[in-house]
């Protein structure tokens, strides 16, 4: 199987299962938790859609990137929130629920704003046309095909078929990270050469701009005042990227593979922080009077 097979059809179809299996595992109670915090829902969808993309800025104008890799850290800093923040948010002790909301707000909206937020943020560095154009319409229509019909379609089929699919709910969680894992081997073999080249270059900066990622999420939640929990959950949810989907913009769409390897490789880094995160929660509740501090 070639290259342009897998980001053409194997990367989409993989996709569209993942959020079919997303969608499966959601209820209407889980919409009803998005208006349950409206603070740190709204702090959240903040953190995602304008810091992290201000974080690449300054990575970007710091060290004066190359347009390629400037574009390759926009992509995945506009990209929606990954669905895997919410296991993580489980075992650092955060707000599941709030997680849930976050995921779900960030994929429902960006289908319809990445496009043309990409295309503004790519102007500022004159890279607004050839070869970054993006059409909007026609990417707009993709991502909605591969992200917003199968939750819908999931959501339907796990309200119709209670009884059936409910009982499964673990299963549909596990089978998405099986997915995901699938996915990020299947490209990774096949652009193991471009893989390899991010990984020597980039790898500093893209776990960089995970890390501050992490951090920033986690300061401003303290500085607005918000409990532990959804301190270290919006820390996680502005770190944690649809690294899926950037791929697939960045592959099936803009026909850029080099840009999808950064997004991937992001999407396998960005799990290094949240270990750290979690792993020193563990050790702090382990300690003779111990909380679990972040």
């Amino acid at each position: 199987m070639d290259a342009l097979t897998i980001n053409k059809i194997v990367l989409p179809v993989m996709l569209a299962s993942m959020m079919l299996t997303m969608g499966l595992s959601l209820q209407r109670v889980n919409f009803i938790e998005v208006l349950r915090h409206p603070k740190a829902l709204g702090l959240g969808v903040t953190l995602q859609l304008a810091i992290l993309p201000l974080l690449a800025w300054l990575i970007i104008i710091s060290f004066r990137l190359p347009s390629e890799l400037a574009a390759g850290l926009l992509l995945i800093s506009l990209a929606p929130g990954g669905a895997s923040s919410n296991a993580i948010s489980f075992l650092a002790d955060g707000d599941v629920a709030l997680s849930i909301s976050l995921t779900i707000v960030s994929s429902l909206v960006v289908p319809f704003i990445l496009p043309i937020m990409l295309m503004w943020h790519y102007s500022f560095l004159g890279m607004g046309a050839e070869p970054f154009d993006i059409p909007i319409l026609p990417t707009i229509t993709q991502l909605c095909v591969v992200s917003l019909i199968p939750i819908a379609l999931g959501m339907y089929i796990r309200h119709r078929f209670e009884g059936t699919f409910g009982p499964l709910q673990k299963l549909f969680e596990k089978s998405t990270g099986i997915i995901l894992g699938l996915l990020i081997a299947i490209m990774a073999w096949t652009n193991r050469a471009e893989l390899m080249e991010v990984m020597e270059t980039s790898s500093v900066l893209l776990l960089g701009l995970c890390a501050l990622a992490y951090c920033s999420g986690v300061f401003i939640a303290q500085l607005i005042g918000l409990p532990t929990q959804q301190q270290r959950t919006l820390g996680i949810e502005t770190g944690i990227q649809n690294a899926g989907i950037a791929m697939m913009v960045a592959a099936s769409i803009m026909g850029k593979p080099a840009l999808a390897m950064i997004a991937l490789f992001y999407g396998i880094g960005m799990n290094l922080p949240a270990i750290v995160m979690i792993s020193w929660i563990r050790w702090r509740k382990q300690e003779p009077n111990g909380e679990p501090a972040l």
